[in-house]
């Protein structure tokens, strides 16, 4: 049997959450939530989660600088990052992508597309760092 996939939600609005984890628990995943950039920074560090579903405009940390940050480094970088965010401009998506996310999503959202593009993302995985490292 296989284990369930580990997301990581950092979202700072409980409601949005709340929803995010109400929805993707129904769609079989498990969920840990983080309300402020920091939080999620050492979720990841500590968990090593499938998939981080990130807010951009977060407390303590900036959601462009936990994205620059996990994927700059080799423990984390595999990690895919949906970027889940109100800031819609071309420049803050060419930014996000810049910075290494993999996917990007204006809100408000459909909840059924944001759990295709999980799918998506969790498909397309890459090995962890430690496999990718040995002969």
């Amino acid at each position: 049997m296989q284990r369930q996939k580990l997301i990581i939600i950092a979202e700072d609005e409980p409601d949005a959450a709340e929803l995010l984890e109400f929805r993707l628990q129904r769609s079989g995943f498990r969920t840990i939530v983080a309300s402020d950039g920091l939080t999620a920074l050492n979720e990841v560090f500590e968990r090593k989660p499938d998939l981080l579903i990130l807010d951009l405009m977060l407390p303590q940390m900036h959601g462009f600088e936990v994205c620059r940050l996990l994927k700059t480094s080799p423990v984390t970088h595999h990690i895919p990052i949906l970027l889940l965010t109100a800031l819609a401009t071309p420049e803050d998506n060419l930014r996000g992508f810049g910075r290494g996310t993999d996917d990007y999503m204006t809100k408000p959202f459909e909840m059924s597309e944001l759990v295709a593009r999980v799918y998506a993302l969790l498909r397309r995985g890459t090995a962890p760092a430690e496999s990718s490292t040995s002969p």
